[in-house]
């Protein structure tokens, strides 16, 4: 299953699986897997509803 996470803090630092990066402070949609039910269990990172503000259409004044 695929979730938006974002880390807890914006000063936290939280790598991805494989260490090629870190997760940026906005978050990323991730498959959730043992490593991230261990960042959310630790508090590293939180589930957050992914951001959607530039895929939305904008809304005509009426």
């Amino acid at each position: 299953m695929k979730t938006h996470l974002r880390p807890a803090r914006p000063d936290l630092v939280v790598w991805l699986p494989d260490g090629s990066a870190t997760l940026p402070p906005e978050g990323s949609t991730v498959y959730l897997d043992a490593y991230w039910h261990r960042r959310i269990t630790d508090g590293d990172v939180l589930i957050v509803p992914p951001d959607t503000s530039s895929t939305t259409p904008e809304q005509n004044p009426a």
